[in-house]
């Protein structure tokens, strides 16, 4: 087949996946009643008195659009840097992105990782960058090949850490593998999840696929999905182990998949108990409005909800990868709930 062929089949089917998406985003769009929910109505000095709060004490830097070379059956494998310019030896997270979404649409909350003093390497993955690959990819390789790839684009940035730091000389030193979190947002939240015991299922071997991974200290799950096709299912996080925080808000909703947003908090509800924690903001949708994820969504930004966010995810991985008792006494009261008068309420078992 030449290459012209080759792009005309590509086009025609870019076409076709076009039709078989609009009525996936019509029923994405469909209207859905949001139950009331009330907005922040506390003093700023109240507010300014949680930890992590602020931006933290280091400037950030960035190495964007870097990339892991194709290796055999391995496709070039791209993916962004942040780091601390000062110091060293910070934790590392891993990001996944959310399903169509992309490794540059979470700035507002890696960064604020970042400044708090963490390094974070966050790559695109076979469903990224819009719905028409995404879905693409999806009839390709199956949606349980997509969590499997997902799993082993992380796996790979792992093993390649040695080449990351020697492909960026400003890098090296920046972290401490040894002390390691996961993070992800949605279909990515998932994917962390995995790394601390959660795990797919394979309908067609009618079995739970186990994820053997390094030791992971601390996971971030923005939105989890529920179950979701056939291969994430109500079982799916029984042997979540790791410690867990889970994040989501009443609004966090999808007609489709999860017309309830309680379904977000499935994998908190049903993890192992011991070191799980679930944030829950009043009006928050599955995109802060239009601050991660699709940020090309016209709709009002949920900045108050953001900061929450970033307060309580800060504070969790300050507490579990850098032994922080002042943040594990914030994760084990009742203060986020007082000071906010139940705009967020952080949840514990």
């Amino acid at each position: 087949m030449t290459a012209n062929s080759v792009r005309a089949v590509r086009r025609a089917l870019h076409g076709a996946l076009l039709l078989m998406l609009g009525p996936l985003l019509g029923a994405c769009g469909e209207e859905v009643e949001l139950p009331p929910a009330a907005p922040l109505r506390v003093d700023e000095a109240v507010i300014a008195q949680l930890p992590a709060v602020l931006p933290g004490p280091h400037r950030v830097a960035r190495a964007l659009d870097s990339s892991l070379p194709a290796d055999g059956e391995r496709r070039e494998l791209a993916f962004n840097l942040y780091y601390p310019e000062d110091g060293g030896g910070y934790p590392l997270l891993l990001f996944s992105h959310g399903n169509w979404s992309d490794k540059n649409s979470y700035d507002l909350v890696i960064e604020h990782w970042v400044s708090h003093g963490y390094a974070v390497i966050a790559p695109d993955h076979l469903d990224c960058c819009s719905a028409v690959q995404g879905i693409f990819n999806s009839l390709r390789y199956g949606q349980l090949g997509l969590i499997e790839g997902r799993v082993a684009d992380l796996r790979r940035l792992l093993a390649a850490l040695p080449d990351i730091q020697r492909l960026h000389p400003a890098f090296a030193g920046k972290f401490d593998p040894a002390r390691l979190g996961l993070a992800g947002h949605s279909f990515g939240a998932f994917t962390a999840q995995q790394f601390g015991g959660a795990m797919a299922y394979d309908p067609d071997a009618e079995q739970f696929l186990p994820v053997r991974a390094p030791l992971v200290g601390a996971i971030v799950a923005l939105s989890p999905p529920g179950p979701m096709f056939t291969t994430i299912t109500a079982g799916s996080w029984e042997a979540l182990a790791a410690p867990t925080l889970v994040t989501t808000g009443t609004w966090d909703i999808q007609p489709r998949f999860w017309p309830d947003w309680r379904m977000h908090l499935l994998s908190y509800e049903t993890a192992r108990p011991g070191d799980k924690y679930a944030l829950v903001t009043q009006g928050a949708d599955h995109y802060l409005g239009n601050l991660i994820c699709r940020t090309e969504r016209q709709e009002p930004p949920q900045v108050d909800a953001l900061r929450m966010l970033q307060v309580v995810t800060t504070t969790f991985l300050d507490a579990y990868l850098k032994g922080d008792t002042d943040a594990m006494r914030f994760l084990a009261s009742d203060e986020l709930t007082t000071k906010t008068a139940g705009f967020s309420t952080l949840m514990r078992r």
